[in-house]
């Protein structure tokens, strides 16, 4: 009972809401859940998984080979629910929708006692229900059965306590206590989304460095010095010759700049308040630190790759480097003047600010970067003995794509659009659900912009100018901006997000999907409540148009509630499908036409190896595969490999394993017995044929 009296009505609302449309949904017919609603192949990789784990098979997708190409979290969750599959495969799905209903409210939960907090209550409850009942965000983070769900919940989580720390860090000294708490949501977030661990590093500068002008500094740095130095690389050719041949020097170059450079920056003095001086002091230090950072690079470079402990880069990117790099870290600083509280004090100098503050900086990084580097380092080290390789496989697969040039799967960042993460209709379109309300106004903008192939263009001209919009809105609210910014702990996830879209685009990442994007989505939800605060501001002064917002929000949720409440109805169907009917058409096929015990391997395969019986899916293009397998792959020995693991039988497109990553490698080994839907079944032999 004293959970539900510190609910407020509305949450208990949302609650009863919430789950009481998923449960409509999980009871619907057993055709529905992996046909309309689990859809995704990916996520089924997880629910066998997770079942073999609880048969006691150990960590593998198929039986046979160890894999660790997952989010380990997301796993931890599915194995308990998982266990019943071994009564019934629709059963943990049925499971599954409630538990991730729940995740689901809880994350707008957090959000609205984190937006009210911080905000009003009328903004809090509009993003808390925006966040719960719009589409493209259920859809792409809650009904894929992927590890989003609990991804957004650890980072909404992550922001709300950094958000009460920082309120408690100036009225009181910070106890050890708190430092640690934080570390273990870090880690949460971590291993909710590995790739979420920029988020958690970058938050650690924003803990240790509080007070100084460092905290908002570096971590908008870091983005400007890795989007300069690989789109310097990448503007010398084209994306295509960047992702072939460069990508993989440019990250290493990349992490020797971010050293040197933000050393650079902090013994300049660019780290001090740029507003206890005059803005000519502040960029004559900025210029000076990055010539510095930048000769200091290129000279590393230049060494290296003389002793062949280097790829090649075009030299010439180095200049342009300092140029873009140094025309940004610049523009920052007369940004901060903008922005920040005038000061008159002069701050000492860095060294004298290190030597007072080494220990406590010290203490509280050993802490923090050690609490969450040690979880990582611990799960790497047993990834290693376990699996042979600390990183799960899927990823270094991917990348490994990305390098080829032209596969069958999908491509890396392939313009300029998809390399700055803001690709439109893709996998790069990192700015949803924004990106929906910029289509549209871009459909309505027609008229001032006509053309039936235009849309793109005005898609772009649309983001452009509410990008402006946007900016000139922020400056003229300088100081309740950067207030707002500091107490809501946005600058670690804006950051975080920028190197997070970087650590796709810039890297030659083969394989990137629509719900990477989840900590842009949070982002996207926050950063725009922010702005409809700062308008709405004036008015809810005015206790009637506060009464008046309020009932207007309640409106708008229950609009938007009963748009989802449509949506579920008519794709979560009751006594339409007939009880028998097979969860996929390919099922009967396969087990007509293959032994009892077959091992049958199949590019993909997540959903027909859950839902199969007495048969074993391998997954041939690796992603839930083992680390063993991949370098078989890599060598064009592929078909030896899983010989040698009892596998016979393949049932794939021959066309598609024709062409990278495959090389055509199988086709000595194939005998093709029938054909369904485009792909063949085929016997895999001992022997080449040729």
């Amino acid at each position: 009972m004293t959970f539900f009296k510190r609910l407020h009505i509305f949450e208990i609302s949302l609650i009863v809401v919430v789950l009481s449309m998923h449960l409509y949904a999980a009871l619907s017919d057993a055709y529905n859940l992996p046909n309309s609603w689990f859809t995704r192949d990916d996520a089924y990789y997880y629910f066998k998984v997770a079942q073999n784990i609880t048969e006691g098979k150990g960590s593998t997708f198929d039986g046979i080979n160890p894999s660790n190409g997952y989010h380990p979290l997301w796993m931890m969750i599915c194995i308990p629910v998982f266990f019943f599959a071994r009564y019934d495969l629709i059963l943990p799905l049925r499971i599954l929708i409630m538990l991730i209903a729940g995740i689901h409210v809880a994350t707008s939960i957090m959000i609205y006692r984190y937006l009210k907090e911080n905000l009003s209550e009328a903004v809090a409850m509009m993003a808390s229900m925006f966040w719960v009942f719009n589409a493209y965000i259920h859809y792409t983070a809650y009904e894929y059965g992927l590890e989003t769900p609990i991804a957004a919940f650890s980072i909404v989580l992550f922001i709300y306590k950094l958000s009460q720390f920082e309120k408690k860090c100036r009225k009181e000294s910070v106890p050890v206590a708190e430092l640690i708490r934080l570390a273990l949501i870090g880690i949460l977030v971590i291993f909710s989304r590995l790739d979420l661990v920029f988020l958690v590093m970058i938050a650690g500068i924003w803990i240790v460095f509080r007070n100084t002008a460092l905290r908002f500094f570096a971590p908008l740095d870091m983005v400007i010095i890795f989007l300069s130095l690989v789109s310097s690389v990448a503007l010398k050719g084209d994306i295509q010759t960047y992702n072939n041949q460069y990508a993989a020097t440019a990250i290493q170059m990349t992490a020797v700049a971010l050293a040197v450079k933000i050393g650079a920056l902090y013994f300049f003095g660019a780290y001090q308040n740029p507003n206890t001086g005059s803005p000519f002091k502040t960029i004559q230090k900025a210029l000076l630190a990055i010539l510095t950072g930048s000769v200091i690079t290129t000279g590393i470079y230049v060494i290296a790759s003389q002793l062949d402990l280097i790829g090649s880069l075009p030299r010439s990117a180095f200049i342009l480097d300092l140029v873009l790099s140094g025309f940004f870290i610049v523009a920052l600083r007369l940004a901060a003047f903008w922005f920040g509280s005038k000061k008159t004090e002069v701050e000492p100098s860095p060294i004298s600010t290190l030597k007072l503050n080494f220990k406590t900086w010290g203490t509280e990084a050993a802490i923090f970067y050690g609490i969450t580097g040690g979880a990582l380092f611990l799960y790497m080290l047993v990834n290693k003995l376990m699996f042979g390789t600390g990183s799960p496989v899927s990823g270094q697969i991917k990348r490994w794509w990305g390098s080829l040039g032209s596969t069958v799967y999908d491509q890396p960042a392939e313009n300029w659009k998809n390399f700055l993460g803001i690709g439109y209709k893709g996998a790069y379109d990192t700015w949803q659900p924004t990106s929906n309300f910029f289509d549209w106004l871009a459909r309505r903008a027609r008229p001032f912009y006509p053309g039936a192939d235009m849309q793109d263009e005005r898609y772009y001209i649309v983001m452009a100018i509410s990008a402006v919009i946007v900016l000139v809105f922020l400056f003229a609210n300088a100081q309740n901006v950067k207030n707002k910014i500091t107490n809501m702990a946005l600058m670690p996830l804006i950051a975080g997000c920028g190197i997070h879209i970087l650590a796709y685009t810039a890297t030659s990442y083969g394989g990137a999907k629509e719900w990477y994007w989840i900590s842009q989505m949070v982002l996207v939800v926050l950063f725009e409540s922010l702005l409809l605060q700062l308008l709405l501001k004036p008015l809810l002064k005015f206790k009637p148009f506060k009464i008046a917002s309020q009932i207007a929000v309640l409106a708008t949720g229950m609009f938007l509630a009963s748009r989802q409440l449509d949506y579920f109805t008519s794709v979560m169907r009751y006594n339409y499908f007939p009880a028998d009917r097979p969860y996929m058409e390919v099922l009967p096929y396969l087990e007509e036409n293959t032994p009892p015990g077959a091992i049958i391997g199949m590019t993909g395969g997540g959903n027909v190896g859950y839902f199969i019986h007495d048969r074993s899916i391998v997954n041939i293009d690796g992603l839930i595969n083992s680390y063993d397998y991949f370098q078989a792959l890599k060598a064009g020995k592929a078909p030896e490999y899983l010989h040698r693991h009892d596998m016979q039988i393949i049932f794939a497109s021959s066309s598609l394993l024709q062409f990278p990553p495959y090389y055509g490698q199988f086709d000595p080994y194939l005998e093709a017995y029938s054909v369904y839907g485009g792909k063949s079944l085929m016997y895999l032999l001992e022997e080449p044929k040729y």
